[in-house]
């Protein structure tokens, strides 16, 4: 008995050692495969009866080496907590789980900030696209070919968009306290400077043999800019001005964050007291305004193209 017993162990420590070599030998086969054309420049050629086939170098994978490699020194440099995420990741589940049930009768309440949210969307596009014509003109260096008038125009435009949004919401809150004035006065100045550069930039690209013929017979700068330059920038101006319009409604939703009207202070609110239900009506009401939004302004944009 203790003989068959004794076998029956000895087939088993065969069979598990059998396994692991197997599986041994398939990692080893896999690695050589996978990682030795990284090293070999032999272990990239096929040989095919009398032909050989040189394998292209497998920079893909070198890349995706690299870039673990990457994520994994600026998780230690950032001191990542590994453990804390998987600890806490239930709460993302119950974060969304939430979410997606949305409490339907708390729609009332949104209606009010959202219309809020794209009146001052609409008016600071409109205000700041319009300021923004003539310094994108005076920003061009094929209209005004003078490097010390362009060139501090782009500068102070530059200035202009590295300060955040949210930064000019909150210096206007100094002036002018909390509401959709401040808010407007946000969204303009950051419109402003948007269109200047984008609208600079298509003026620059225009043939000016059109504008130098007109001016050729004696009109003055004004008449050949608004009879050869203007027909050609007015779509691609509109255009820039629908694309920004679509950028400032979701900028406005979080200017209520900091006090500066519209939908975000209902964001704020709700998100504070933890009524996840409210949030996912307030979200899925701004998600359709938004979808319409962006695809009316996109057929509006092709067909002016």
């Amino acid at each position: 008995m203790k003989e068959r017993d004794s076998s029956l162990v000895i087939y088993i420590l065969r069979s598990i050692k059998d396994i692991f070599t197997r599986i041994a030998k398939g990692i080893a086969r896999y690695s050589s495969e996978t990682y030795s054309p990284l090293f070999s420049k032999k272990a990239r050629n096929i040989q095919f009866d009398d032909k050989e086939v040189k394998e292209s170098y497998p920079i893909g994978l070198l890349i995706g080496i690299i870039v673990v490699i990457i994520v994994i020194l600026f998780s230690i440099y950032i001191r990542m907590n590994i453990g804390m995420f998987f600890r806490n990741i239930n709460q993302v589940f119950l974060f969304f789980g939430r979410l997606v049930h949305p409490n339907f009768s708390y729609l009332s309440e949104v209606w009010g900030p959202l219309l809020d949210t794209i009146k001052l969307s609409l008016v600071g596009t409109l205000i700041g696209s319009v300021l923004a014509v003539p310094f994108a003109i005076l920003s061009a260096a094929n209209i005004v070919k003078l490097p010390f008038i362009f060139y501090p125009i782009r500068i102070l435009m530059a200035l202009i968009r590295t300060i955040p949004i949210l930064v000019y919401a909150l210096v206007f809150l100094l002036i002018f306290n909390a509401g959709i004035f401040t808010g407007s006065f946000a969204v303009t100045i950051f419109t402003f400077a948007i269109v200047a550069k984008m609208l600079y930039e298509r003026i620059e690209t225009i043939d000016m043999k059109s504008f130098e013929a007109i001016e050729s017979t004696g009109a003055t700068k004004f008449q050949c800019f608004m009879t050869a330059i203007v027909p050609d920038i007015i779509a691609g101006f509109l255009s820039i001005l629908l694309y920004t319009f679509e950028i400032n409604i979701r900028s406005a939703a979080i200017l209520g964050y900091v006090g500066a009207g519209g939908i975000g202070y209902l964001l704020n609110e709700r998100m504070s007291w933890r009524n996840y239900e409210d949030v996912g009506a307030v979200l899925l009401v701004f998600f359709v305004v938004v979808f319409i939004i962006e695809n009316t302004s996109r057929v509006i944009r092709r067909r002016l193209q």
